[in-house]
């Protein structure tokens, strides 16, 4: 690595460094004196409200990240042009992109960083800082689950389960009905007073199977009924439902297989799948929008530095969530929707850098 890289890498990442922290720090601030009252009401140890802000800080970290790079290279590229480093690495025959170049390795790894972090600790954090705040904070109690009402199941091979009341001990099912897609069509339909886990299959009582084929529908009473192939277990039916949004990117990509096999709309979900992928892309985004102005401007002090990423991570932000709201109404396709803030940010970047590169 050249001289010149590794002193722009160096003055880079202390920025970045400096920029994490701080942001972050901030955001712990503004937490603790939101949730202070709780704390002292429930005499919360040191200890135990570090490891609460602990699980908080992957999610904090993929959020702000963006923000960090972003004012990271507003300081560290505007304190070169202020000194007139930069102009004298362009003259020395330095293209803009060789220059930046360990600014844009950086924010490729921040990326690739940022999307592993959100799929594979950040669910799982999330979780665990629930249960610290809700039950070893709090106190609350985290009741066994008996028996669950009203459920809805989506199951695998587009089998859709509604059941009145399931017993989880019991490992039984009542006033079950037991959908089945093919393509989108239903092509068998299983009602029951009851069904019950024998130990390898279910088994449904006092019903009626039904099979549907074309405008056909062909209907068979039965007293007692072992069913085949069904690959969920009393288990599955015994845990909360999550929310997509809880999921990462291969469960939502599960759950979304699922709806289309059931023949249900998955606009909604396709959306906050794009989603997934998109955002952490910003990472690289951002630098190429920011490196642009850093170069035609003189950073003369980290809150203008500051100020300005805020801003424009604000916008971004807000047409992330604009293409979403879209997506989620129909009024845009879901790819589309989902990259909006990508794709207008990402264009608005790369014609800067190419303006930059010309200069």
């Amino acid at each position: 690595m050249r001289i010149l890289d590794r002193y722009l890498l160096r003055e880079f990442a202390g920025y970045l460094a400096l920029g994490l922290v701080g942001i972050l720090a901030i955001f712990v601030v503004v937490d603790v004196f939101e949730k202070i009252d709780v704390f002292l009401d429930h005499h919360a140890a040191f200890s135990l409200i570090g490891r609460y802000y602990l699980y908080r800080l992957p999610e904090w970290l993929v959020q702000v990240m963006p923000i960090a790079l972003l004012m990271a290279t507003f300081l560290a590229l505007g304190q070169l042009n202020k000194f007139g480093e930069l102009t004298a690495m362009r003259t020395s025959g330095r293209s803009l992109f060789g220059i930046l170049a360990p600014v844009l390795a950086v924010s490729v790894a921040c990326t690739l960083f940022s999307l592993c972090l959100s799929e594979s600790v950040v669910p799982e954090t999330n979780r665990q800082r629930d249960v610290i705040y809700d039950q070893e904070i709090q106190g609350m109690r985290r009741h066994q689950v008996t028996e669950r009402a009203d459920v809805t199941y989506l199951g695998e091979g587009g089998r859709i389960f509604y059941m009145r009341l399931y017993l989880v001990g019991e490992q039984r099912m009542h006033e079950v009905s037991l959908q089945e897609f093919n393509g989108g069509a239903l092509v068998r339909r299983i009602d029951a007073a009851e069904a019950s886990w024998d130990g390898t299959r279910w088994v449904f009582s006092s019903g009626f199977l039904r099979r549907f084929s074309g405008n056909r529908e062909q209907v068979k009473a039965f007293d007692r009924m072992a069913v085949n192939g069904i690959v969920e277990q009393p288990a599955d039916f015994a845990k909360e439902s999550r929310n997509p949004g809880e999921m990462n990117f291969l469960e939502l990509w599960s759950y979304v297989q699922k709806l289309r096999a059931s023949g249900a709309r998955v606009a909604n979900y396709l959306v906050d799948l794009q989603v997934k992928l998109a955002f952490p892309l910003v990472n690289l985004i951002v630098v190429l929008i920011g490196a642009p102005v850093a170069t035609r401007m003189r950073m003369q002090s980290a809150a203008l530095g500051f100020g300005l990423s805020i801003v424009i991570s604000f916008c971004y932000y807000a047409l992330l969530r604009t293409g979403q709201a879209l997506g989620h109404a129909g009024a845009l396709n879901p790819y589309l929707a989902g990259w909006l803030g990508d794709l207008v940010f990402g264009l608005v970047g790369a014609v800067m850098m190419a303006r930059a590169q010309r200069r």
